[in-house]
């Protein structure tokens, strides 16, 4: 059953138990009482990633429902996770919120997490939409992408151990100087993304995420991208509900060819090619974004 919740003053804090003892964070905004959406955040992140205007989602009638993964946030870690272990819990903290069937939202590396819980959930699932999402094996990284995400994938592709020196510097720049770690991010991206990130709501959202994001310590983080490096255990074939795919073409941090991939996959799928957009275009598109996927 769900903990109680906790008032927050940037949404609704709350826990739910799963079978094996763990609990996962939940933070929740927009409607209340609108039509459930769960979203999976970037990495690093966790449920304080979010559009930094709620009445969007409130407007929309969307009850945001942002889950922390494992290690991140307010989540107990599970050791040796995979793709597939995610749709379990994802079932299971749908069952304790007394949730039926549910739309889902992934961005960036949350993307990979949103098609595997497509693609197993089955019936459960009425909609899913992937924005900026990292893609499979084979289609990550290209050589547009910034060096630093480059060295991160080729790292976490050998061994977990490899990531942590990597996930021990962003959590050290995260939870100390989070404007200096959005910079020296925004000095890699397009003109585009780097607009966004200046944004003050941007910025002031992210800060608070990166800090909640190692709160814990920078292992998830490593595990992380470990995960969605390595090759998928999920037949993205078997994705059946609506699956909207929404890519910046100038994308930096993960290349358009994911997408491409992805949609090969699911040849129902719908194509957003953004041009001009980088990888943070859910900050302008996020209404259409939303409104297409409780339609």
């Amino acid at each position: 059953m769900p903990y109680p919740a906790e008032d927050m003053s940037s949404g609704i804090d709350s826990m739910v138990s799963l079978p094996d003892g763990r609990r996962l964070g939940i933070a929740e905004y927009g409607d209340p009482q609108g039509t459930p959406v769960l979203a999976f955040h970037g990495l690093p992140g966790s449920r304080r990633q979010r559009h930094p205007d709620d009445s969007i989602a409130a407007s929309l009638g969307a009850r945001m429902l942002h889950v922390d993964r494992p290690g991140f946030g307010r989540s107990d870690p599970h050791p040796s996770r995979t793709l597939r272990d995610w749709a379990t819990d994802t079932r299971h903290a749908c069952d304790a919120l007394g949730l039926g069937r549910i739309r889902l939202v992934g961005v960036s590396a949350g993307g990979p997490y949103a098609l595997a819980c497509a693609a197993i959930l089955g019936e459960r699932v009425i909609a899913t939409a992937v924005v900026s999402g990292v893609g499979p094996p084979g289609s990550m990284p290209s050589p547009s992408t910034s060096p630093v995400v480059r060295l991160g994938f080729a790292l976490a592709s050998r061994a977990r151990w490899g990531v942590r020196p990597f996930a021990f510097v962003a959590g050290l720049f995260s939870r100390h100087t989070p404007g200096r770690y959005l910079d020296a991010v925004a000095a890699r991206l397009n003109a585009a993304d780097r607009e966004i990130l200046a944004r003050p709501a941007v910025r002031a959202m992210f800060a608070e995420d990166l800090r909640e994001a190692f709160s814990q310590s920078g292992a998830a983080f490593a595990q992380d991208l470990t995960v969605i490096a390595a090759r998928w255990p999920i037949d993205l074939a078997q994705i059946r509900s609506p699956l909207e795919l929404w890519h910046g073409e100038e994308d930096r941090v993960t290349p358009v060819a994911g997408a491409e991939a992805i949609a090969r996959a699911v040849p129902h799928a719908s194509f957003h090619r953004v041009p001009g957009a980088g990888h943070f275009l859910a900050f302008d598109q996020w209404r259409e974004i939303l409104a297409r996927l409780l339609r």
